[in-house]
């Protein structure tokens, strides 16, 4: 076997996570597992795990990050609208429909679209029931909890998987949720690809990176890529991406999906020019690649590679109607209500939405970083 190449990291630091990383470690044949392995005790340990420990104190101000959700319940009031007009224009107008969202949170997107059909359309409430599908236990508690009681949660349900979810039509919307999936660290060197994985240092305190040959299942990528990188050049793959869009791809005979999240298409995605990858790591708003450092407590997120999205769509039957950014899906989804202020002086809730709406859909804040991805089915 070849010798793994290693990298000494620079600090280490501990957290009710680190030992149990450590454990897995040492249980491999190498002393090493890949980076997916890491991400996803990272993020989704049931004890321990980023995203384990409450999400409600992580988004906004006082968390770690921003999302769309977090600037205001206008993007709810936005795909609310958007949603209506699609339910009267495309589907079935006489029949229910269903809107499915994955990656919930606390459920305030939810919410805000909820509230958003009730004043747009309140006679419409009755025939629209939205699921939220969260398949760890403990969050699905939280999350039912949060919405007991709240005029618009009536129709919300918690449901424990995306088979649990299934309509016969509707609206599947995940915001920020693909970013999230454990990743495989792809590295460039000496001529050649290999993977970068996560070992124990030779003082047994800490973790370091290990570069292993390229398993077989990549070679097509690597070879769709080609070999003009640069030394030390890293990038990601997602693998998870496919198995997930098969199973999402089954939710509705007529439907939509809407996959809303920062990433490119592949010939964007896999630039020499972006020597270091889209790994980043959060943490009380400021941003780092190290994540190495605090297992468990801070978010780790790569970009979406939108390509290995549309063809993975396509093997679960499902059509691309467009690929665009944030800004051009919610200026759209706008117009009705842009043009019906028109001549008017906006009272102090319409002021509100505006200066929210400015922030979702500015090139240089979320308009263009956040990307759009509209599947179909049946329509």
């Amino acid at each position: 076997m070849q010798e793994p190449r290693r990298q000494q990291l620079s600090s280490q630091q501990d957290t009710p996570l680190f030992d149990l990383v450590f454990q897995r470690i040492s249980k491999s044949p190498d002393l090493s597992i890949n980076f997916s392995e890491y991400m996803e005790m990272a993020l989704y340990h049931e004890d321990h795990g980023y995203y384990s420990r409450g999400e409600t104190r992580m988004v906004g101000r006082g968390g770690d990050f921003y999302t769309s959700v977090s600037v205001g319940e206008t993007f709810g009031f936005l795909l609310a609208r958007r949603v209506l007009i699609e339910w009267q224009t495309r589907f079935d107008g006489s029949e229910p429909i269903v809107i499915i969202e994955q990656g919930a949170h606390d459920g305030r997107l939810a919410r805000d679209i909820m509230s958003g059909v009730r004043e747009v359309a309140p006679h419409l409430l009755g025939r629209i029931e939205y699921r939220i599908v969260e398949p760890r236990f403990r969050l699905r508690e939280v999350l039912q909890e949060q919405l007991a009681g709240e005029v618009s949660a009536q129709s919300i349900r918690v449901v424990d998987s995306l088979d649990q979810a299934k309509a016969p039509q509707g609206v599947f919307l995940c915001n920020e949720l693909l970013d999230a999936f454990p990743v495989r660290l792809l590295t460039f060197q000496s001529g050649r690809w290999q993977e970068k994985c996560v070992g124990r240092n030779e003082a047994g305190d800490g973790f370091e990176w290990v570069c292993r040959p390229l398993p077989g299942e990549f070679l097509s990528l690597v070879e769709e890529l080609g070999n003009d990188f640069p030394e030390e050049y890293v990038t990601e793959l997602c693998p998870a991406v496919d198995d997930w869009m098969e199973e999402a791809g089954r939710l509705f005979e007529n439907g939509l999906w809407w996959i809303i999240d920062y990433g490119y298409e592949r010939e964007d995605y896999y630039l020499p020019q972006r020597r270091t990858g889209t790994l980043r790591c959060y943490r009380e708003h400021r941003a780092g690649e190290d994540p190495l450092v605090l297992p468990g407590r801070q978010d780790i997120t790569a970009h979406v590679d939108f390509t290995r999205v549309e063809r993975a769509a396509e093997r679960a039957g499902l059509t691309r109607c467009r690929f665009t950014d944030q800004h051009h899906f919610l200026i759209e989804a706008a117009k009705p209500w842009l043009l019906s202020l028109e001549g008017g002086q906006p009272d102090s809730l319409t002021a509100k939405r505006l200066r929210q709406f400015q922030t979702l859909t500015h090139p240089s804040l979320m308009g263009q970083l956040f990307k759009v991805m509209e599947l179909s089915r049946g329509l």
